[in-house]
C-alpha cells in the first residue's frame, strides 16, 4: 500500500482504547505520562464534530452516550404551501441538490461545507470551527439566493436537545433565557452530566427577515409571524430526537390547520411564509428540545448569516464575539489547507483544479466520519444451509447492545452507517493524512469483535441509523462474513513495520511536524511500546481470524471419489478451502461483490477463490503480528496457513484453459465432476490484488494480460469488474457486472507496483519474475490505468460536482450513489502518486 512507515505502530498503539474491558485494563495498568497526555489530547480533539453523518449538518459529541448535546439544521423555501416537501434534513439523493460538499474539513479543527439547492433557490454555506482547547465551537450559517429575482424566502430551522439519559429527573437540562433586547437573539443554558455546564448563543450577523410591503403586517394570526425568529421548546424523548424533521412537519401541519380554521381557505399569498412559521399551538411546557426558525427574505444577493456558538462554561477559551468566531473559522480553513498540502503534494501537478478536486474529495471522506451509538439487530439462531439459496430469512432476531462505533461511511446520502469491508479502504486513505485518527477508527471497529470473533458486515446502531436501511438488510448474522479489509490495512502496515524495524527507536519527522501544525503529537515510537499495545489487540484478532476460518470453511468431500486419481488434486490442502456462506442464486452479499456471477446453480460444495484469497491475506497479517510479538510458535502456525492457502489457489482455482483464477463447483449436468467456473473479472484478480501470488509466479504474466485486454477488463475509465466478453456483462442488476470500482482498481495498481517495482520512475528494484515482456506490459498498464482512473473521476467531478459509487465501463459516467466519498476517495492517493 501507499503508506508511510509511521502509520504502522500508530494503529497498534491505538488499541489502548480496548483497555475499557477488564482484561485489557490489566495490560495498561502502568501507563506512563506520555500515554496519559496522548489519550487526553486525542479524546479532547475528537470530542466535537459533525458526527451525524446522515444529516446535511448535525453535531453530537463522541463517546458521550448517556447525556449528549444534539444539534441539527433544516431549511426550506416558505413561499408556497407545498414547500414542506422540500424541507432538507437528512442527506438524500432524491433532494436533487446541485452540490453538497465539504470544501475543506478536518474533524480536529473544522471546515467549510457548501450546499447548492436549486429547488429552494439557495446557496448555503456552513462553517464549523473549534477553539484551541477543543471544548467550544461555532457554526456559522450563511445563505444567498441563487436567483434574487425569484422572490423566495429561506426558512432555516436550528434544533437542539440536551439528552437526559436514563434518569428523567436528573440534572441534565437545556433552558431558554429570555432576551428582551433582541427578539432574534437566543441564549440557552445547559447542563449535561457528562459534558458539564455550557451556554448556547444564536446570534444574527446580517440578513433581512421576511416582509411584504403590500401588507401592513405579515402576522397571519398571533404567533405566526415570519418577520421575526420563532422559538418553540418542548420535551422529546432522547430516542426520538432524530425525528426532528417529522416532528417539525407534524407541529407545523397542526398550526396550518388552525390558521385555515381562523382565516378560511382564501388566504393572502403574502402571508404564506408566516403561516409556515412554527408556533406553540399545543401550549407545550418548555423542555430540553428547542426549535428556532429564522425566515429570511432572498430579494437581495447578500443574503443572510447567523452564528450558533457553544461554550463550555468551565473552559477558559470561550467564544465571546463574532470577530472571534470569524478568526476561528479562518484559522481552521487555513490549517486544513496547510495540513492537506503537507501530506498530499497535489499542487506539484501544476493544476489548481486537480488540487481543489483532491481536497474536496478527501474532505468529504473525513466529513462522513460519524459516531453511532445504539442497539444492533442480530439473528444468532437461524442456520444457513442449502435452503438459503432461494432466499435467506432471518426471523429469530433481537436487539443487542448498546454498542458504539466511530467510523467513516461510504456515502452520507445512501450508506450512512458502518460497513466492515468499506472501512479498510477508508483507512488506507485516512492513514496518509492523520494516523491517529485512522487508528481511533480502527480500534472502534476492533472493539466490536465479540467473544466468538464475529463483527457484523454492516453496523447499524440505533433507530436513526436504521431509518436509512431497508428492513431486509438491518438484521445481521454471525454466520455471514465480509472481506476483512481492516486486516488488509493492518497487514500492509505491519509489512512496512518489519521492513523498517531498525528505525523504531527514533521519532518520525512526520509525527513531529504535527506539533507545528497545531495538532497534538502522537507518542514517540519504540519497539517495546509497539509490543505493549499489540498484545492488547492480538487476542481479538486471533478470535476474528478463527471465526472467519470456521464459518467460511468449504468442503472437499463431494469431490473425493471423482478426483482421487488426479495428481494435482491430491496435493490440495483439504482443510484450507473456503466459500462464502450466505449466498443465494442471484447474490453473494458476503463477498462484497453482490451480483458478481457465480456458479449456477449454487451448491453447498462450491469453493470461492476470493474467499480463499482473503483468508490467505488474513493469515499473512496474523503471521506479521506474531513476528512482532516474538511469538515464534504462532508465527510458524500462521506462516504454514499462508503457505497452504497460497498453494491451494494454484492447485485448486487456477484454470489452464482460461489462464485465470476461478471458482470451483460440481458439474450437476454430468457425473458431478469438479469443474472450474470462470467469470473473468475482479475475483480473478484478487489473488494478485492482495499480493498473495508468489513474486516469481509465471502466472503473473497471465494476470497482467487479462487486466490489459481492452476486450476483457481494461477500459478508458479503469478496470471493469467483469469481462466485456462475459455473458453476464451489464446484465440484470448490473452492479458488479462490468462497472468500474475504485477500491479494486486501487489494489491492482498497488499490486502492479509491488510485483513490478520498475514501474515507478527512478526505482532501483525490479521484478523477481525476470520476464522482460511482462515488465513492459506492467509498465504500460500501470501508467495508462492510473491516468484513466484519475481523468475519469476528475472529469465526472468537474461536470457534476460529485464522485460516484462506481463508473459506467462504456461511457465512464458516474453511477450509483452520488457523493460516494468512501473508497472512491482513494483517487486522491492515486492522483498524488502521479507527482512522484
Amino acid at each position: 500500500m501507499w503508506l508511510t512507515s509511521s502509520t504502522l505502530w500508530l494503529l497498534l498503539l491505538a488499541t489502548q482504547c480496548l483497555a475499557k474491558s477488564s482484561s485489557s485494563q490489566e495490560s495498561f495498568s502502568a501507563k506512563n505520562e506520555a500515554e496519559v497526555v496522548f489519550e487526553k489530547n486525542t479524546n479532547s480533539e475528537l470530542l466535537w464534530a459533525p458526527y451525524r453523518s446522515n444529516c446535511y449538518f448535525g453535531i453530537r459529541p463522541r463517546y458521550v452516550d448517556a447525556t449528549p448535546f444534539i444539534f441539527g439544521l433544516m431549511w426550506f423555501d416558505t413561499t408556497q404551501f407545498d414547500s414542506m416537501t422540500k424541507l432538507r434534513h437528512f442527506v438524500s439523493d432524491e433532494d436533487n441538490l446541485e452540490r453538497f460538499t465539504w470544501e475543506v474539513y478536518d474533524p480536529r479543527v473544522g471546515g467549510k461545507e457548501n450546499i447548492i439547492d436549486p429547488e429552494n433557490n439557495l446557496n448555503l454555506t456552513i462553517y464549523f470551527a473549534k477553539t484551541h482547547d477543543d471544548q467550544n465551537w461555532v457554526v456559522r450559517v450563511s445563505g444567498k439566493p441563487l436567483d434574487p429575482s425569484l422572490n423566495t424566502t429561506t426558512s432555516v430551522i436550528v434544533y437542539m436537545n440536551q439528552n437526559v439519559g436514563g434518569d428523567l429527573k436528573g440534572p441534565s437540562r437545556l433552558v431558554y433565557m429570555d432576551n428582551d433586547a433582541d427578539e432574534n437573539t437566543f441564549t440557552f443554558t445547559g447542563v449535561s452530566e457528562e459534558l458539564g455546564k455550557y451556554e448556547v448563543l444564536v446570534n444574527d450577523n446580517y440578513g433581512t427577515y421576511y416582509h411584504n410591503e403590500t401588507l401592513g403586517s405579515v402576522e397571519a394570526v398571533p404567533g405566526c409571524d415570519a418577520s421575526r425568529s420563532a422559538h418553540v421548546g418542548l420535551t422529546i424523548p432522547d430516542h426520538e430526537v432524530w425525528r426532528a424533521r417529522d416532528i417539525f412537519q407534524s407541529l407545523l401541519t397542526d398550526s396550518i390547520k388552525d390558521v385555515v380554521t381562523q382565516l378560511g381557505e382564501n388566504i393572502e399569498s403574502g402571508l404564506v411564509p408566516s403561516i409556515l412559521t412554527l408556533r406553540n399551538i399545543h401550549n407545550f411546557e418548555e423542555g430540553n428540545f428547542h426549535y428556532i426558525q429564522k425566515t429570511f427574505d432572498l430579494h437581495e444577493e447578500k443574503g443572510f448569516e447567523f452564528d450558533v456558538v457553544y461554550n463550555n462554561l468551565e473552559s477558559e477559551q470561550t467564544i465571546e464575539s463574532g470577530k472571534e468566531a470569524t478568526k476561528l473559522i479562518n484559522d481552521a480553513i487555513n490549517e486544513v489547507n496547510v495540513r492537506f498540502d503537507n501530506h498530499f503534494d497535489i499542487e506539484n501537478l501544476g493544476s489548481d483544479d486537480k488540487r481543489e478536486f483532491a481536497i474536496e474529495v478527501f474532505s468529504n471522506l473525513l466529513g462522513g466520519i460519524g459516531y453511532f451509538h445504539g442497539t444492533q439487530v442480530i439473528d444468532r439462531e437461524t442456520i444457513l444451509d442449502e435452503d438459503q439459496f432461494e432466499s435467506i430469512k432471518f426471523e429469530h432476531y433481537k436487539e443487542e447492545g448498546p454498542y458504539s462505533l466511530f467510523t467513516s461511511v461510504p456515502s452520507r446520502g445512501f450508506f450512512p452507517r458502518g460497513f466492515y469491508w468499506d472501512e479498510g479502504f477508508h483507512l488506507l486513505q485516512i492513514m496518509e493524512y492523520d494516523y491517529d485518527l485512522a487508528f481511533q477508527i480502527a480500534v472502534s471497529w476492533f472493539r466490536l469483535i465479540d467473544e466468538d470473533g464475529w463483527v457484523a458486515r454492516e453496523v447499524i446502531l440505533g433507530p436513526e441509523a436504521r431509518s436509512k436501511v431497508p428492513a431486509e438488510f438491518t438484521i445481521q448474522s454471525p454466520q455471514v462474513a465480509n472481506p476483512p479489509t481492516l486486516l488488509l490495512a493492518l497487514s500492509e502496515m505491519l509489512t512496512k513495520l518489519i521492513e523498517n524495524s531498525d528505525t523504531l527507536g527514533t521519532p518520525h519527522a512526520a509525527i513531529d511536524s504535527d506539533v507545528e501544525d497545531g495538532i497534538s503529537a502522537a507518542l514517540g515510537t519504540n519497539f517495546e511500546y509497539i509490543i505493549k499495545y499489540s498484545k492488547v489487540i492480538y487476542p481479538k484478532l486471533q478470535q476474528h481470524f478463527q471465526w472467519f476460518m470456521d464459518t467460511q470453511r468449504g468442503q472437499l468431500e463431494e469431490y473425493m471419489e471423482d478426483m482421487e486419481d488426479d495428481v494435482t488434486f491430491s496435493q490440495v490442502h483439504q482443510d484450507y478451502v473456503f466459500k462464502w456462506l450466505g449466498r443465494t442464486v442471484t447474490h453473494c452479499l458476503p463477498s462484497g461483490l453482490d451480483d458478481y456471477p457465480r456458479a449456477q446453480p449454487p451448491d453447498v460444495a462450491e469453493l470461492n477463490v476470493d474467499t480463499l484469497a482473503w483468508v490467505s491475506m488474513m493469515s499473512r497479517s496474523m503471521k506479521n503480528i506474531a513476528h512482532i510479538l516474538e511469538l515464534e510458535a504462532d508465527e510458524a502456525k500462521y506462516a504454514e496457513i499462508e503457505k497452504k492457502t497460497v498453494e491451494n489457489m494454484d492447485l485448486l482455482h487456477w484454470s489452464e484453459k482460461a489462464h485465470a483464477y476461478c471458482d470451483v463447483t460440481l458439474d450437476d449436468e454430468g457425473d458431478e465432476e469438479m469443474m472450474l467456473v470462470c467469470h473473468e473479472g475482479y475475483i480473478s484478480l484478487l489473488p494478485f490484488a492482495l499480493k498473495m501470488m508468489p513474486s516469481d509466479s509465471p502466472r503473473l504474466k497471465d494476470v497482467l494480460k487479462l487486466m490489459s485486454d481492452p476486450e476483457k477488463l481494461f477500459s478508458a475509465y479503469g478496470l471493469r469488474s467483469l469481462s466485456k466478453q462475459d455473458p453476464y456483462f451489464g446484465a440484470g442488476e448490473n452492479y458488479w457486472r462490468g462497472k468500474v470500482w475504485l477500491n479494486i482498481n486501487y489494489l491492482c495498481l498497488d499490486a502492479i507496483k509491488h510485483y513490478f517495482p520498475e514501474v515507478i520512475e527512478g526505482s532501483q528494484q525490479s521484478s523477481q519474475l525476470g520476464d522482460r515482456e511482462a515488465s513492459k506490459i506492467a509498465q504500460k498498464l500501470y501508467s495508462q490505468l492510473r491516468e484513466n482512473l484519475v481523468n475519469n473521476v476528475y472529469n465526472n467531478w468537474k461536470d457534476t460536482n460529485y464522485v460516484y459509487e462506481n463508473y459506467d465501463p462504456i461511457t465512464g459516467r458516474g453511477t450509483g450513489s452520488v457523493q460516494f466519498t468512501g473508497w472512491t476517495s482513494l483517487i486522491v492517493n492515486i492522483l498524488r502518486r502521479q507527482a512522484l
